[in-house]
């Protein structure tokens, strides 16, 4: 009797012989067939063939092309620098690592060392800027110090002109690498530029004696972090820069440390993950390339930070493999600084320090023995940075700030830092950027504002020594008041530090650029050349936040900067809306049109139909699309709701638009919108060149401050009766009872009697129009639109009311 498994064994096997004699079968009486199967084997045979000798003869014919890369990757990564040549000495351990590579050095570095032509264009932006004002004659000495094949000196030639510096010396300890060096200046003919293969540490610079306090530019391009003596290194750097405007420029790789950083330049984008921070670490060390957070952190204790600009090197696998790198500007600590923090501290014994006196940091050295982190890293992260009392009334009096040096513009400057700290930029005062209240804006929602500055102007009457507040937004309609009324201070205020970015790179542009390039950014909407003048020219006046925020955005003015920020969903939305319905001509005619009544007629019988049917118009009033793409919120929308439809606000506030001014030369809010670009007749005034040359002429826009706090924290910072003019938009729709009145008690008692409040709403009578009134304001309606009665408050008509309060 047969076992089961036996069974089952044999009707497999009777299971397979008739599969496979079937097979036989079918393919012996398939003549065809099977001659056509040996056709495709062979022909499958001669193209994996052909392929292969393809590949063979790409490889031969490509090899130089594929040489350096390969010889590359074999010295980085198949040839420790910690196991080859003298590993005794540093020097040994670099020629060893870069001597078979030195003739393709500078072939294989430009994707892993990111930044270095950018931190040459800073720290070129910044010597300009530094030799303007000074005046100065005398050309600078320049040291790249492990500046390797001399790649970096040759870039510099595009933004500084290497025949301008007295001498360029080049230090580096490979030998190597040298040789390259003195080959490429040999070449190109610089007589100027001496190649010194030494230590870091050296002090021999050829024709200058003792080099101490001589250097006007130093950089290091991704040297730093392979020197071993790191901290002495940072000392000798020290001392080796000119006290008042020596320049010191890094690019480099690091990794953060897991707390705060200390300094609020250069915090965006500065920490690093877990598996990030210490992967590179490790990965680097083998290398001999030290990351620990301490060394940057050391540098930006001896030196006082310009600019930082934090970025990850997406090497050979995008968004997988991201190599944590920044560009750094800094210069020596002065004592004006350290006098200006005595002034705010009533240190009389730092007041004694005479103001061109250098300060004299301790060292690592002296600073390690109890604590191996300098002590002035710790801080408190919930701190606002560069805080300083809320209050005037608790500094001292600005008496104390007066001196013979000191002009009018230098005293005012002075009693800004002391109310609100030092000013990161021109016009841009301190904050804190890891506060959750702004990191939850990724970008601005504004790119254009949408409030008319006509009304405005003509209420609130603007003279020289009026003292505002004002909502940021856009800074358009700041600009505005800065050109047509020129008042003594402008306080403006926003919470998304993104939109004062956008402010503070007008007023940049305005001070630094000329009418052709300011008109392309902020006209056209675009410029080519945005990065190179972002850098090599706008640079210097910018923030660092916000250099480091238009460097991440650097591709805004590409195409058009107008379709950015999320207001640009809106604009996007529309362009696809007339293409889809056709009516690309029609728009272009209402836009070109001279006569107001064929603008009316292509309105109400073409486009209007066309564009806002009634499921449109729903989906327009959803709460997603009115916060993300208009910036409405929801109690502010609830208050147009609570008087009437979505659809019958929107026709009302469109229709009146289309009779009151023409688009061509007046209407610019909504050609804007159209075009997505503004034209010479129908613009901002600020951005007519009239309009522009003035603002830049008459330097009306020092008088602006730009706050990234809450507008209560502002107000609270002001002093009783301080303002006289106040802007508050429709913001004030936004809140519920109790915020609204501790925001509006504040306000009256920042404006002084007669001074004038602004603000519009989305609702005919806003029910916070009794707060102003309980807090001693005159409230009178500057103007309330009537649902259908087809007339317009202002060119924008966006609100159904504006109101005045005037302070008894």
């Amino acid at each position: 009797m047969h076992k089961p498994e036996n069974i089952r064994a044999s009707r497999s096997m009777v299971a397979l012989m008739v599969a496979s004699t079937s097979v036989a079968l079918y393919l012996l009486n398939t003549t065809e067939n099977f001659k056509k199967a040996q056709e495709m084997a062979v022909t499958s045979q001669l193209a994996f063939l052909g392929a292969v000798a393809a590949f063979v003869l790409l490889l031969i014919g490509s090899f130089d092309q594929i040489k350096a890369p390969l010889k590359f990757i074999y010295s980085c990564f198949l040839k420790p620098l910690g196991k080859i040549g003298d590993s005794t000495s540093q020097q040994g351990r670099l020629e060893a690592f870069y001597k078979e590579q030195a003739e393709i050095y500078d072939e294989t570095r430009g994707g892993l060392l990111r930044g270095r032509s950018s931190m040459l264009a800073l720290v070129a932006a910044q010597l300009k800027e530094q030799l303007n004002v000074s005046g100065s004659e005398k050309a600078p000495i320049w040291v790249d110090l492990g500046g390797g094949t001399g790649w970096n000196i040759e870039q510099m030639n595009k933004h500084f002109p290497i025949s301008k510096f007295e001498r360029v010396y080049l230090v580096d300890l490979c030998p190597s690498l040298c040789r390259i060096a003195r080959e490429r200046f040999q070449k190109i003919g610089w007589n100027n530029v001496v190649v010194i293969c030494e230590d870091a540490l050296g002090s021999n610079f050829p024709g200058m004696g003792d080099p101490k306090g001589k250097i006007d530019v130093l950089t290091m391009s991704y040297s730093l972090s392979m020197m071993d003596n790191y901290y002495a290194v940072v000392d000798h750097v020290h001392s080796l820069l000119e006290p008042k405007t020596g320049i010191l420029g890094v690019a480099d790789f690091y990794a953060s440390g897991n707390v705060t950083k200390a300094s609020s330049y250069g915090i965006e984008g500065y920490q690093c993950n877990w598996l990030t921070r210490n992967f590179w670490q490790i990965w680097f060390s083998f290398d001999h390339v030290h990351l620990h957070a301490s060394r940057r952190e050391y540098l930006e204790y001896r030196f006082d930070v310009k600019k930082a600009i934090n970025g990850r090197n997406q090497f050979v696998i995008p968004f997988v493999v991201q190599i944590p790198y920044y560009i750094w500007v800094g210069q020596k600590k002065r004592a004006d600084s350290k006098r200006n923090q005595a002034i705010l501290s009533k240190s009389s014994l730092a007041m004694t320090q005479s103001s061109e006196d250098e300060i004299d940091e301790p060292t690592f050295f002296q600073l390690q023995a109890s604590d191996p982190r300098p002590r002035s890293m710790s801080t408190d992260s919930n701190s606002s940075l560069g805080s300083v009392p809320d209050s005037p009334r608790s500094v001292g009096s600005s008496s104390t700030l007066v001196s013979s040096n000191f002009s009018a513009k230098d005293l005012a400057d002075k009693q800004v830092e002391m109310r609100f700290g030092s000013k990161l930029s021109q016009w841009r005062l301190p904050y804190n950027p890891t506060l959750e209240c702004h990191t939850q804006f990724r970008s601005y929602i504004y790119a254009f504002t949408w409030e008319d500055p006509r009304i405005d102007l003509e209420v609130l009457n603007l003279q020289k020594d009026d003292v505002m507040f004002v909502i940021t937004s856009a800074g358009d309609n700041a600009l505005e008041y800065a050109l047509k009324g020129q008042p003594s201070r402008i306080h403006c205020v926003d919470m998304n530090p993104c939109q004062n970015h956008l402010l503070e790179l007008k007023l940049a542009s305005i001070k630094n650029l000329s009418y052709d390039n300011f008109w392309q950014m902020f006209g056209d909407g675009r410029h080519p050349d945005f990065r190179r003048i972002l850098l090599d020219q706008l640079s210097p006046t910018l923030s660092s936040t916000a250099l480091q925020f238009w460097y991440k955005n650097r591709n805004s003015f590409d195409d058009c900067f107008y379709e950015s920020g999320y207001s640009g969903l809106a604009l996007r939305l529309f362009k696809w809306l007339i293409r889809i319905k056709g009516l690309s001509k029609v728009v272009e005619e209402i836009t070109t049109t001279d006569d107001i009544r064929i603008q009316e007629q292509l309105w109400e019988n073409v486009v209007k139909p066309a564009t806002l049917p009634t499921w449109l118009v729903r989906w327009l009033s959803h709460p997603a699309f009115l916060w993300n793409a208009l910036g409405v919120p929801i109690n502010q929308m609830n208050l147009f709701l609570d008087e009437g439809s979505a659809v019958r606000y929107l026709y009302d506030t469109l229709d009146p638009i289309m009779t009151r001014s023409l688009f061509k030369n007046d209407q610019y809010f909504y050609n804007l919108v159209v075009n997505r670009k503004y034209t010479q007749e129908s613009c901002p005034s600020y951005l007519t060149e009239e309009g522009f040359q003035t603002l830049k002429d008459q330097n009306a826009t020092d008088s602006m401050l730009l706050h990234t706090k809450s507008i209560i924290e502002v107000l609270r910072s002001l002093g009783d009766g301080e303002l006289t003019k106040a802007v508050l938009m429709d913001h004030m729709d936004w809140f519920d009872l109790k915020d609204a009145e501790e925001e509006i008690k504040e306000v009256s008692r920042a404006i002084r009697s007669g001074g004038m409040v602004l603000w519009r709403s989305a609702g005919r009578k806003p029910w916070y129009n009794a707060l102003f009134e309980k807090y001693n304001f005159e409230v009178k309606p500057v103007g309330v639109r009537v649902p259908g009665s087809g007339v317009s408050i202002d060119r924008v008509n966006m609100y159904a009311s504006c109101y005045i309060g005037i302070k008894k």
